[in-house]
């Protein structure tokens, strides 16, 4: 059967959906990308830089919502996990992803609205920011979750998966373009509140069009909601779903993998914004654009060429090891980039590899996870397992945060610091280059081992072979799913 299966798939080029739905589903990954890059890029530079907020505070803000997130995301996704008197009209996953896309995007205006810091009260900075991070989670949660629900219930082959995977990572590139270049450009008033403000507003504009244009894309038909009724079971328990959870290798595997390459690579991103201020001493924050328009040339010239190599190796698995592992080499010469031009090469470089993870990370390898729940649990309900994974940007936004206020508080950079020509007048010159060493550690030597980490846990324990995969969709057939 196994066999069988896979013959089927590796030859079958067909798809039942058509390209517009291909085309449609492919603009949530703006609608996620554009706040969650712009957070990526300048929250933590935002708070530290022009607010004033010590590393630290905010480092304990994101600690208490990762706290929270960490019970609320899986608790989302098992309380929405089932069907609704709705459900037969417009499916399991659509209409939390239109209740709840608009107010995740407007949330962004919020977290860059902070009122006026008191450097002896920094308390009610503090509280609007973890305010600002719970409304903002809630709901991209409640999005996100069905979202990544609905791509694996509605591209079930491997043919499609790849076929989406191609498409995903076309429109995550025009995503990462609009969500770390669009943001510089709009501070239209310099490093001040008021620029920020607006900046947020006008991304969330444009988020909430591209949702707008997402909604066909992510109706749900009546063979994906005919699933949802094939079978009686008994739902799971929510505690004893999150145990099962915890227990699947294939999924803690990939979500310890993944969170530390998030994690990676937005320290890099966060770094950027510290790269063009203090080390190339700009106070343009276009400048930047210069970097990531390099990185994501070098990302979007990798699609084809490793969809090419997946298709022609058949194992997911291999693929996604090999090109981490020459992602982490190539991020290396970050920290050690001497020019202009050595940073922009070593800048594309870096895009061509991070191309790997982009692309097979999410379409792929966690549609096949969540198949692997289905498989073991008997119960199409992943919501839970979903909501655990949604857990994932908080995760991430601890780790890296946490790295980055201790190489700052090592290295003696306080906040408040706008730009290099004050840095040079309040340091010494021992402290300054001390500060620019640890802006260089944090651009290559810190996310390489953070990435390496999660490249070693991924190749010894994710359990899903090529075989393995096919395997589990022989008996999703068999459990009508």
């Amino acid at each position: 059967m196994v066999e069988n299966e896979t013959q089927i798939e590796t030859r079958n080029e067909t798809s039942r959906h058509s390209f517009m739905t291909y085309l449609s589903f492919g603009m949530y990954n703006i609608l996620w990308t554009i706040p969650t890059a712009t957070m990526s890029l300048f929250m933590f530079f935002y708070y530290h830089t022009v607010v004033g907020l010590e590393p630290g505070w905010i480092l304990t803000v994101v600690a208490i919502n990762t706290v929270w997130a960490g019970l609320n995301d899986p608790l989302i996704g098992w309380l929405t996990d089932r069907n609704f008197k709705w459900t037969r009209k417009w499916g399991r996953r659509f209409p939390w992803i239109v209740i709840g896309f608009i107010p995740q995007s407007l949330s962004l205006i919020m977290i860059f609205s902070a009122p006026e810091l008191d450097p002896a009260n920094p308390l009610p900075v503090m509280l609007w920011l973890l305010m600002s991070l719970f409304v903002f989670d809630l709901f991209i949660t409640l999005v996100d979750i069905h979202v990544a629900i609905l791509r694996a219930d509605k591209f079930r082959t491997e043919t499609e998966r790849r076929k989406y995977a191609g498409s995903w990572g076309f429109f995550d590139m025009i995503a990462q373009v609009l969500g770390m270049m669009l943001p510089p450009l709009l501070l239209f008033f310099g490093s001040t509140t008021l620029s920020y403000t607006v900046m947020a507003a006008i991304i969330a504009l444009i988020a909430i069009i591209f949702g707008v244009l997402f909604i066909p894309g992510a109706r749900e038909d009546k063979i994906i909601i005919d699933r949802y009724y094939s079978r009686e079971y008994e739902r799971l328990h929510v505690f004893k779903g999150v145990w099962l959870v915890i227990k699947q290798k294939s999924f803690m595997a990939l979500y310890t993998s993944y969170i530390l390459w998030l994690s990676a690579t937005t320290i890099m991103t966060g770094m950027v914004a510290y790269l063009t201020t203090f080390l190339l001493q700009s106070n343009d924050p276009d400048v930047m654009i210069i970097y990531f328009a390099l990185f994501l040339m070098g990302s979007l010239i990798s699609i084809p060429v490793w969809l090419k190599l997946l298709k022609k190796m058949n194992n997911n698995k291999k693929l996604y090891v090999i090109g981490s592992f020459i992602l982490c080499g190539l991020i290396v010469p970050l920290a050690f980039f001497q020019t202009e031009i050595d940073l922009m090469i070593i800048m594309f470089f870096v895009g061509f590899g991070n191309g790997c993870v982009w692309t097979i990370g999410m379409p792929v390898l966690f549609s096949n996870a969540q198949d692997d729940f289905v498989v073991r649990t008997g119960k199409n309900q992943k919501g839970i397992l979903v909501g655990t994974w949604a857990v994932l940007s908080l995760v991430t936004a601890f780790i890296d945060e946490a790295l980055i206020t201790l190489v700052f508080t090592l290295t003696g950079f306080e906040a408040g610091i706008p730009d290099y020509a004050t840095l040079v007048a309040t340091h010494t010159l021992a402290e300054v280059d001390m500060i620019l060493l640890g802006i260089r550690i944090l651009l290559g030597i810190i996310p390489m081992l953070v990435l390496l980490v999660g490249t070693l846990i991924f190749w010894k324990f994710y359990p899903l072979t090529q075989e393995k995969v096919f395997e589990n969709k022989a008996k999703l057939l068999e459990l009508g799913f």
